[in-house]
């Protein structure tokens, strides 16, 4: 585990290999298989759209696809989420997915909690927010302090900014599969990170440049992140790039409840 440091003490990369246990992949792979149809149907012919693009795409893999699934989809705009969660019946498999998912959600917040406990907070903050004002928040519970995610299913990923996001907040990517070694390369800090299944990268996926090439055989990334336009719409403020000083044990005042 190793993270990257700026000179202003400013961290902007956390490398995490082996974070998740074999058995935890596992589960994730297979629970995949819930929204097969939808993976499927993610996938286009268009040369604009290169998320969705099958040339992107692993020609021979079973499961394939990129979506995306978001409980803010009204607040991020109905371009950028998907509509898989809002209805109550409709999508059983992607609800079902959602349940499965809930522990690992936790699991990913929780590092949050860690890495970034600024985004953490306001992030957790933002989501009582709208809870409160919408209900398909109510329908759709990731468990999880991130406002989105997205999922890619043996896609390569070309050199690209994701541009929804704030660039002090950590997009969080989660790999997954069985595959020949592969990379994880931010071109403009001349980091090449291996890619191991198991493995989280936490960074600024709307400050660094980022991409992913293909693999002949299985892999996934689920990729959590948060939308600048819901923070401002529930009126939270956008918390700025995590220090090392924000890592250290602060006194605890007396009679406070450490959650």
């Amino acid at each position: 585990p190793s993270i990257l440091v700026t000179d202003s003490n400013t961290i902007r990369v956390w490398y995490l290999p082996d974070a998740l246990s074999p058995k935890r992949r596992a589960d994730i792979w297979n629970h995949l298989h819930l929204l097969r149809e939808p993976l499927q149907e993610s996938i286009k012919a268009s040369s604009q759209a290169w998320r969705m693009d099958k040339s992107y795409f692993c020609e021979d893999a079973e499961l394939k696809g990129a979506i995306n699934l978001s409980p803010a989809w009204f607040q991020q705009g109905r371009g950028v989420a998907s509509w898989l969660l809002k209805s109550r019946t409709e999508n059983t498999s992607t609800r079902e997915w959602v349940d499965q998912m809930s522990d690992t959600n936790a699991l990913l917040s929780a590092i949050l909690h860690v890495i970034h406990p600024r985004m953490y907070a306001d992030g957790r903050e933002a989501l009582i927010r709208l809870g409160k004002q919408a209900e398909q928040w109510a329908d759709s519970d990731m468990s999880s302090m991130y406002s989105s995610m997205s999922m890619m299913v043996n896609r390569a990923t070309c050199y690209h900014r994701d541009i929804n996001g704030w660039d002090p907040w950590y997009d969080m990517l989660v790999t997954m599969g069985n595959y020949l070694p592969l990379d994880f390369v931010i071109p403009m800090l001349n980091l090449w990170l291996r890619y191991n299944p198991g493995t989280i990268i936490a960074f600024s996926g709307s400050a660094l440049e980022h991409g992913v090439g293909a693999v002949d055989s299985d892999r996934a990334c689920l990729a959590y992140y948060m939308h600048a336009n819901m923070h401002q719409s529930v009126h939270v403020p956008m918390c700025q790039s995590p220090r090392m000083d924000d890592l250290l044990p602060r006194p605890v005042a007396t009679g406070e409840l450490l959650i």
